[in-house]
């Protein structure tokens, strides 16, 4: 009787834990963190590649979505050739697991084509279809990086307002700069819920780009009242072309390269920001992103 009574007692355990196990992972939501710009030419897509390629490099779960409308070339960077795109999931040809290409470390990229425009005029249970199609994707993944298209575009500051973390990449021209405190200014003004960050794009040296990441956060400090947290500069790198010409991503061809070193150091100060400090805002998850997006673009 003894026995039988403690087998009990052990079968109690173990469906506890099990019972614990399942409602953590269902707590579990991917991180959204936007990549976007003020104007293009400052190396934005390269840098949100290499970005998710480093964080997938440091052992995190990495989606990788192209969203740059008209000009997505992240496949090109990769030397992939995706036959879908999100497109035929919103024509409910393909699920987005269909449409998923693997590229190195793990990296899980969706294409994006012109799918991201198409939800404006999707009706509600044609929304409702895609929102829960990409929320199934909701932890499996740490991280779901977007690469934005540039300027303050309708779609663009649709993904800017709704991601957990916005990363501004800007490069220390006076024409760049601006641009980028404006896409701040934008978000700021649309009450963007996502803590604002800034990268410094080909600098000749790591001094320069502390001074002007220095001077833009200040600047945005001063007349915006926002707080713009900078996470580091990436060094003009000769690198960075040869890798775009050979279609392979910098981290892969020219791991050792000062760009290289730079996108990893982004990417430390981001896993320490986002999801070491317990004080970091909890991620909404996919489902949420996705609604807020849509809701945005109607």
């Amino acid at each position: 009787m003894r026995d039988q009574a403690e087998k009990l007692r052990a079968m109690a355990r173990s469906l506890k834990q099990q019972i614990a196990s399942e409602l953590g992972r269902g707590l579990e939501h991917t991180r959204v963190i936007a990549v976007t710009s003020g104007k293009g030419g400052v190396g934005k897509t390269n840098l949100a590649l290499n970005l998710a390629l480093a964080l997938a490099q440091k052992g995190l779960k990495v989606t990788l979505l192209d969203a740059d409308m008209g000009m997505a070339n992240i496949d090109i960077i990769m030397g992939l050739v995706p036959e879908y795109n999100l497109y035929h999931v919103l024509r409910g040809e393909k699920s987005i697991r269909d449409i998923m290409l693997t590229g190195p470390f793990g990296l899980k990229f969706i294409p994006g084509g012109s799918g991201i425009q198409e939800l404006a005029n999707l009706s509600e249970d044609e929304l409702a279809r895609v929102v829960a199609e990409l929320g199934r994707l909701d932890g499996e993944s740490d991280v779901l990086l977007i690469d934005t298209g540039a300027g303050i575009a309708n779609n663009v500051l649709a993904f800017v307002t709704a991601a957990d973390d916005i990363i501004v990449v800007t490069s220390p021209e006076p024409t760049s700069l601006t641009d980028a405190y404006g896409i701040i200014k934008v978000a700021a003004a649309r009450r963007a819920r996502g803590t604002i960050y800034l990268v410094v794009n080909r600098v000749g040296i790591e001094a320069e780009g502390t001074l002007v990441a220095h001077k833009l956060t200040t600047v945005a400090q001063r007349f915006l009242g926002v707080e713009v947290a900078a996470l580091g500069s990436v060094l003009e790198d000769e690198a960075v072309e040869r890798a775009v010409r050979s279609q392979e991503p910098l981290l892969v061809a020219y791991p050792g390269s000062p760009a290289a070193r730079g996108v990893r150091a982004i990417a430390d100060r981001i896993i320490a920001a986002s999801f070491e400090d317990k004080t970091a805002a909890r991620p909404g998850g996919l489902r949420s992103f996705f609604r807020s997006l849509t809701g945005f673009l109607r």
